[in-house]
């Protein structure tokens, strides 16, 4: 029974990261959220759309629950003014084992019998490194800034070292014979 608990917890701790969509997917809900307690809409007859030609907007309204996109009642056109993804270094003391800081920022316009709302929403999570190496392959039209790539080393401080322990290796063959 103990194999079989450990098993499951590795298997959990592999699966365990989210991806950038379902960040952004939580975002959205605090989004919806805040736009049912400004227009006193009730959140079950809510629906929300994003309505900018600026190329995030498909991204985005893919992103939105599916609960969020099914009722026609009340619609809500959201637009865009920013949107950041961040992704800084959390644990500059740690070269060994860094963490990450990655941040969601989204700022949206919507209007409402005639008044105009603006919101501001913020998430973020940690990553590891072998979680943020996997999530750079990941497609997303959101621009990612931060300095995660300022702890690799240096392309050329890599070649050199490696020619420098080949070379010590071909010395220490040459001094055996």
């Amino acid at each position: 029974m103990k194999h079989i608990l450990i098993i499951w917890l590795l298997i959990g701790m592999a699966f365990g990261q989210s991806s950038h969509r379902d960040l952004t997917t939580e975002l959205l809900k605090d989004l919806h959220k805040a736009i049912s307690d400004s227009t006193s809409i009730t959140s079950d007859s809510l629906t929300i759309s994003f309505v900018d030609d600026i190329g995030l907007e498909t991204y985005l309204n893919s992103c939105l629950p599916e609960a969020i996109r099914e009722t026609e009642k009340d619609a809500i056109g959201v637009s865009i003014t920013d949107i950041m993804l961040t992704i800084n270094s959390s644990s500059p003391k740690s070269m060994r084992n860094p963490r990450y800081l990655r941040q969601l920022e989204l700022n949206v316009l919507f209007v409402h019998g005639g008044k105009e709302y603006g919101w501001s929403g913020k998430i973020s999570d940690n990553l590891s490194k072998v979680q943020l190496k996997s999530l750079l392959d990941e497609e997303i039209p959101i621009q990612v800034r931060g300095d995660y790539s300022s702890g690799e080393p240096a392309g050329i401080l890599i070649v050199l070292t490696t020619l420098g322990v080949f070379s010590l290796g071909a010395a220490l063959f040459f001094i055996r014979t």
